[in-house]
């Protein structure tokens, strides 16, 4: 992600403060630290925005699994979920309507090709950063956990897996990964990952 170099001054007593949050871990230096407490306060260390990849033939036996990952999500403050959804699409719109059951919004995303191409059409909503999900089984994950390492690492993109195969998984990404998306079939985990693996922008949070 693009920084600017920035000369500001603050109060002798609020830099101490700020210094005594840096652990080297969670917040490296006084510049993450204060990039981090900014972006709290802003409310931009919220993440609100999930994706979940339901395209594919497979996706209707994973219905009970995106189940179980929607009751996940909302136990970490999301209220509001997007499925997006290809082959066999009414199907999953029938199975899972609109989310009051499960005590979210479900909104439905169609037209993309691919892991990556899925993302294409909600590119305009997307102003900060965003979870993605593409499972083949219900993961049970701390979703605040990872995005606090995730902003730790101040990556485009970090991939929580089992598999380093087929990286199924979560998926925490920044807005520029629109930069390695190209237009039509793509997939994030064949021909997005590696080319932010080559730019040093991908990280992985392996689960046991």
């Amino acid at each position: 992600m693009k920084r600017e170099r920035i000369t500001i001054s603050i109060r002798e007593d609020l830099l101490q403060k700020i210094d005594q949050r840096i652990d080297g871990v969670k917040m490296r230096n006084r510049s993450h630290a204060i990039e981090l407490l900014v972006s709290e306060s802003l409310g931009l260390s919220q993440i609100s925005f999930a994706v979940i990849m339901a395209g594919g033939k497979e996706a209707i036996k994973l219905l009970p699994a995106i189940k179980e990952t929607i009751k996940g999500l909302k136990r970490f403050g999301f209220d509001e979920v997007t499925i997006a959804v290809g082959y066999l699409g009414e199907k999953i719109k029938n199975a899972l309507g609109n989310g009051e059951k499960l005590g979210v919004k479900i909104n439905f995303v169609e037209g993309g090709e691919g892991t990556a191409g899925a993302l294409l059409p909600i590119k305009d909503k997307i102003k900060k950063t965003f979870v993605v999900i593409n499972i083949n089984e219900a993961i049970n994950i701390n979703v605040k956990n990872l995005v606090d390492f995730h902003r730790q690492h101040l990556s485009v993109a970090t991939v929580a897996t089992r598999d380093m195969t087929n990286l199924k998984g979560y998926y925490i990404l920044e807005p520029d990964i629109y930069n390695y998306i190209g237009q039509g079939f793509s997939m994030l985990e064949e021909d997005v990952f590696p080319k932010l693996a080559s730019d040093n922008k991908l990280i992985f949070y392996p689960l046991i």
